[in-house]
């Protein structure tokens, strides 16, 4: 016997997804019948997401770096559409990654092996040698590092200004470096917060005083080590591969050019770590042929930054590359160098 709820017109059945506690409720009312799966296969993708954002202790974890990372790129295009979206994006910012907040068959075959990566890069398995402090490890340092959660700040950094590496390219205007810095200083925290001379941060997200919020870890160095590790870059260049040779050379110009690309194939959002499996970069050949061939016909002179570091160094390049930007956030914890 059919069930009188199916006798309501589909505007009033299409309505009941609103009023759900959590995905868990979706998910099971979409298998109820032909009729409830056609309805939910209608729902707005931002019912969708507050629906996933309720079971993302479960299923999404680690929560909120997942969904964040998930939604970041629509995020990014928001705030260019004027200067009080641009507002309310870096006032979000300063809440740290629970401020964004505000995709799981992939995770498998693609996160996590990404995260075994960085395990192996600045994690657990990376510290588990013999003789770590005494020549086991080349680059051995004290680094904190949660794999998980550095993969998905890299992947939302990516998501959010690979928009604006595009435009940057094409010598247009996308989020400024002081938006990029704010991401950097209060989504990815780091414990040596009082010594940034220009950069200060505020008592927002990671830097509220309270009795119960400890202080940030140092994620920010975490990232930059991962970034530079040799393991981390064996497994990019594969991909790079694909598109030729490096841009080689000891001049500034080549030099430039090699960092734009090396960063450039790294920020491209959640999807881009697929090129880190096997098959996965020949996915992505021909829009990391396009990437590279933007950056060797770029006119570099027009790229300059006046941004400095602390120690009154120049920013290279005023355009998103995310090793650099941590560095020029952390410059402060760094002796002087020339």
């Amino acid at each position: 016997m059919e069930s009188p709820l199916l006798a309501l017109p589909t505007e009033l059945l299409a309505l009941l997804p609103q009023h759900l506690a959590n995905i868990e409720d979706f998910k099971e009312l979409s298998s109820t019948c032909r009729r409830f799966r056609d309805i939910c296969s209608l729902v707005s993708p931002k019912t969708i997401l507050r629906l996933a954002a309720a079971s993302s202790r479960v299923f999404f974890r680690p929560d909120p770096y997942f969904l964040v990372a998930a939604t970041a790129e629509q995020i990014a295009d928001w705030a260019l559409l004027g200067e009080e979206n641009m507002n309310r994006f870096r006032s979000a910012l300063k809440n740290g990654m629970a401020g964004l907040s505000a995709l799981h068959a992939s995770r498998f075959t693609t996160f996590n092996p990404v995260i075994d990566l960085i395990d192996q890069c600045a994690g657990k398995q990376w510290y588990q040698v013999e003789d770590f402090w005494h020549g086991g490890r080349s680059d051995a340092e004290t680094i904190h590092c949660e794999p998980e959660c550095a993969l998905f700040e890299i992947a939302v950094y990516g998501s959010l200004f690979r928009s604006t590496l595009k435009a940057n390219l094409d010598h247009r205007k996308g989020l400024d470096l002081d938006t990029r810095l704010d991401f950097i200083k209060y989504c990815i925290g780091h414990w040596f917060r009082d010594n940034y001379k220009g950069f200060a941060v505020q008592q927002y997200g990671p830097y509220r005083i309270r009795w119960d919020n400890p202080h940030p870890k140092r994620e920010q160095h975490s990232i930059r080590h991962i970034l530079k590790s040799c393991r981390w870059n064996a497994a990019w260049e594969k991909a790079r591969a694909l598109c030729g040779a490096d841009f080689e050379g000891a001049d500034f110009d080549s030099d430039c050019r090699q960092r734009l690309w090396l960063n450039a194939v790294q920020i491209q959002g959640l999807e881009a770590f697929e090129m880190l499996t096997p098959g996965g970069a020949d996915r992505w050949k021909g829009r990391l042929l396009e990437l590279r061939d933007k950056i060797e016909r770029l006119d570099l002179n027009r790229m300059q930054s006046d941004e400095k570091d602390m120690h009154g160094n120049i920013f290279a390049l005023d355009c998103p590359i995310l090793e650099d930007e941590i560095f020029l956030c952390s410059s402060g914890m760094w002796p002087r160098y020339s």
